[in-house]
């Protein structure tokens, strides 16, 4: 996952911000999910074995991290579009 303020244009946030490092925060201590940052981008690696409903869970936990970071980024003042 690319982590960007502006998804038409791909316009990433200032390294300053620390998205990816804030989103993996965010990962493993309020979604339960364990992903690593690289820059923005958020990478999981799921084993070759895992179910539908484990993919399912797996990509509501990263939504609720992702929401996360945008409630928080959104109340710093940043702009997401």
């Amino acid at each position: 996952l690319e982590i960007v303020a502006d998804k038409t244009t791909g316009t990433r946030f200032a390294d300053d911000v620390d998205a990816g490092g804030r989103c993996r925060d965010l990962c493993v201590g309020e979604a339960g999910l364990v992903m690593r940052a690289v820059g923005s981008t958020m990478i999981a690696s799921p084993p070759l074995v895992i179910s539908v409903d484990e993919l399912d869970e797996m990509a509501a936990r990263a939504k609720k991290a992702l929401d996360l970071l945008a409630d928080q980024l959104v109340r710093e003042g940043h702009k997401i579009g």
